[in-house]
Order: structure tokens, then C-alpha cells, then sequence
């Protein structure tokens, strides 16, 4: 067997070689325990109209700290984007049934990541479950081709919005009422001015010495005087209520049947002040007759006849009164 010999250089090189791979050894492994290599990682998904800016890998925070990664990013047939991603098992209670998903870009430039907010109320979501998600814009994605495009075509509508307004305004009779408008709005401030005061001097007389106060107390004492009268009313006439019940009935008939007669009257109005001069006429007109006839020879006596039966039958009557009273 063949023995070989280091000198004293080569031990001391193969010394130092060998502790710089046990020392990059330890350092990966504690940068792998850093970056949670060995940790459980808790699966879940969410779902976005928009997963501009995210892909496989991107990193997913919890109030700002490094959570977690997104795994796959996948377009759905409902056109929107479900995304899967992990987080590190010592944060899964933070993940509640109140939290939410958010792309944010937490610099101005920088790449966007996964921004998963601590849940305070619920119970904690269970793995592969589906975490809410939530819209942002920033100023990238606002800039962006896409959103700028629709932003300016936007401006645009509003542009010529404000062109044909101004295009109506340059219209002499649109100018001219705008006038009238900016005229009457002086008389229209004061008069408002003049009805708030009265509304403050009508409030200052319902609240001054407590009057308003005192409404209130004499309306409760009515209300309980009310109170115990009606009790006792319904007491002493159980029928109280069906009478006014009928009473009011009657009521709403002859309102009715003043209403047809009010149409009647209303069509006879014009011929009733003739209709009453003529049957005033012949009143008068039959008492002449009747005095007439009455002087006449062959009446003449039967009247006087009349009269005298009817003194005599009134007599007796007179008599009766006279000896009465003492």
C-alpha cells in the first residue's frame, strides 16, 4: 500500500479548503433556513381581473414581511386569473376569514407583489382555501399602455363634452337666458334671506319662555285626560263606536247626495233666480184673485159667513185662557 505525504504547505491548504466548504456548506444551510427551504408551507389561491405584473415566483408578503411565493398563475374560462401561492406555516393563523389579496407595488418602480392583509376577526382559513382579492391600481399600472390608452379616451369624451357645452353657451338666446338666470338670482338670495329670518323669529317664539315646552306638557297631560276618558266612554256605551262608525257612513252618503244635488244646482243655477221672480209673480197674482172673487156679489156672503164660524170657534178657546188666569 502506498502511503502519501503532505508537507507542511499542502496540510495547511487543504486545511483551509476544507473549512471553506464546510463554512459555505453552513451558509447555505442557514440561508435556506432563512428563506423557510425547510418550513411547512400552506397552500392557497386567489382570483384577479388583472395579474398584470405577476408570474411564478412572486414574492408574497404579510404586513410587510416575506410570507410566502406564488406558485402558478393560470387564466381562467371566465376570463379572470387564478393564482396560487404558499405561505410559511408560522403564518397561517394570520390568514382569517377577513383577509384579503392585493397586488401593490411597494415601490414606485418596482415589481409588484402578492400583499395578503392579517386577518383580526373569523376563524382561520384552512389550506387550498380561496383568500378574497381585492382591486389596486398604481401609478405603473396607471401609465401603463393599456390603462393609458383607456384614460385618454376618456379625456377625450370629456373634452368634446366640454366643447359642445361651450359651442351652446356661444348661442345668443342660451346667453341671454344665462343672464336672466344670474339677474333673478339676487332677488331669490334675499328672499331666501328674508324667510330664514322669519324661520328664526317664528323659532324663537315657539322656544321663548318654554312654550314650546309647555305645548308638549299640556299635549301629554291631554293625552292622558284622553286616556282615561275613553275607557270609561267605551265602558258606559260599548256602542259608542259602532254609532260613530254609522255616523260617519251617514256622513260620507250625504256628502254624496250633495255632491249630485250640487251638480243639479249647478245645472239649474242659471234659471233659478227667473224661475223664483215668476213664481213670485203668481203668488201675487192668485192673492189679487182671491180678493177679487172674495168682493164679488155672489161670494160676498159665504166669506162673511166664514168669518163670523170662525171668530166663534176661536172665542171659546180666548174664554178658556181668561178664566184660567186668576
Amino acid at each position: 500500500m502506498m502511503h502519501i505525504k503532505f508537507n507542511k504547505f499542502e496540510r495547511v491548504a487543504g486545511f483551509f479548503v476544507l473549512t471553506a466548504i464546510v463554512g459555505t456548506g453552513l451558509f447555505g444551510l442557514s440561508v435556506a433556513i432563512k428563506q423557510g427551504w425547510f418550513e411547512e408551507k400552506i397552500t392557497y389561491s386567489t382570483t384577479f381581473e388583472n395579474a398584470d405584473g405577476i408570474h411564478p415566483g412572486t414574492l408574497v408578503q404579510m404586513a410587510g414581511l416575506r410570507a410566502g411565493s406564488v406558485e402558478d398563475v393560470e387564466l381562467q374560462s371566465d376570463n379572470k386569473i387564478r393564482v396560487q401561492f404558499f405561505i410559511l406555516g408560522k403564518f397561517q393563523n394570520k390568514v382569517k376569514q377577513d383577509s384579503s389579496a392585493q397586488l401593490i407595488r411597494p415601490f414606485i418602480i418596482g415589481e409588484r407583489v402578492l400583499e395578503v392583509s392579517v386577518g383580526q376577526e373569523g376563524e382561520m382559513l384552512a389550506e387550498n382555501a380561496v383568500v378574497p382579492s381585492e382591486e389596486t391600481t398604481d401609478l405603473m399600472t396607471l401609465m401603463s399602455g393599456k390603462k393609458l390608452s383607456q384614460s385618454l379616451k376618456q379625456i377625450g369624451g370629456m373634452l368634446s363634452s366640454v366643447q359642445r357645452l361651450a359651442e351652446s353657451f356661444l348661442q345668443e338666446d342660451r346667453t341671454d337666458s344665462m343672464i336672466r338666470i344670474f339677474d333673478q338670482l339676487d332677488p331669490f338670495l334675499g328672499n331666501m334671506n328674508t324667510m330664514s329670518k322669519e324661520v328664526i323669529k317664528l323659532s324663537r317664539q315657539a322656544t321663548g319662555d318654554e312654550n314650546m315646552k309647555k305645548l308638549m306638557i299640556n299635549a301629554a297631560l291631554l293625552t292622558k285626560e284622553l286616556n282615561k276618558i275613553i275607557p270609561e266612554m267605551n265602558n258606559s256605551n260599548p256602542q259608542a263606536g259602532q254609532q260613530l262608525a254609522q255616523m260617519m257612513n251617514n256622513m260620507a252618503e250625504l256628502t254624496e247626495s250633495m255632491k249630485a244635488m250640487s251638480l243639479v244646482f249647478k245645472d239649474l243655477g242659471p234659471e233659478l233666480p227667473g224661475t223664483a221672480r215668476r213664481a213670485m209673480e203668481a203668488l201675487n197674482e192668485a192673492t189679487v184673485l182671491m180678493k177679487a172673487l172674495q168682493k164679488s156679489f155672489l161670494l160676498r156672503g159665504n166669506v162673511e159667513d166664514v168669518r163670523e164660524e170662525e171668530a166663534k170657534r176661536r172665542l171659546p178657546a180666548s174664554d178658556s185662557k181668561e178664566n184660567k188666569t186668576p
